[in-house]
């Protein structure tokens, strides 16, 4: 890894440390989250990969300080080298769980999440495209050998299509 790539993600890295800090702040002052928020979080953390992608694949979700949120570090190797950090977490001041995420691109995403019908999460997001608006339905969910993920997105308030779907199994020690 070359210098610059290094440097970039170090300060990444320290940028969401910091943001995550100053996030929890008022919160840890008034306490732990009630228990079902962090029942609704618990079923992420793990050492996750895909099967068959064990070498090129890894996302490892941590609970941060007094489980007041889950951060996940990802490492993908399928299509080159792609680095990103997720943090999931509750606002109480909304009503709602949260998604956000920031890459070794630069580029990061915030979204909005609420429990689904799979005892998981649902966030939805939005970003401007070259192609418009797009819309997304992330869904996560637990299964009996570790966790679902899949996604949908609209183009212009047009029909929900699937963008794909991975299962993600315990990584081995």
């Amino acid at each position: 890894m070359d210098g610059a790539r290094f440097y970039s993600r170090l300060v990444a890295r320290a940028v969401v440390a910091a943001m995550v800090s100053a996030t929890i702040a008022p919160s840890a002052a008034a306490g732990v989250h009630p228990p079902q928020v962090e029942q609704q979080l618990a079923f992420i953390a793990g050492d996750w990969t895909i099967k068959g992608l064990e070498a090129n694949y890894r996302d490892h979700c941590t609970w941060f300080d007094a489980n007041s949120f889950v951060v996940c570090d990802t490492d993908d190797r399928r299509h080159g080298t792609h680095h990103s950090i997720a943090v999931l977490g509750w606002s109480a001041a909304e009503g709602r769980y949260t998604y956000q995420q920031y890459d070794d691109s630069g580029r990061s995403r915030t979204e909005r999440c609420y429990p689904n019908e799979q005892k998981g999460l649902t966030c939805l997001g939005e970003a401007h495209t070259k192609d418009g608006l797009v819309e997304t339905r992330s869904y996560i969910w637990p299964t009996a050998t570790g966790l679902g993920i899949r996604q949908e997105k609209s183009v212009n308030a047009g029909p929900w299509s699937d963008v794909g779907q991975v299962a993600y199994i315990r990584r081995l020690p």
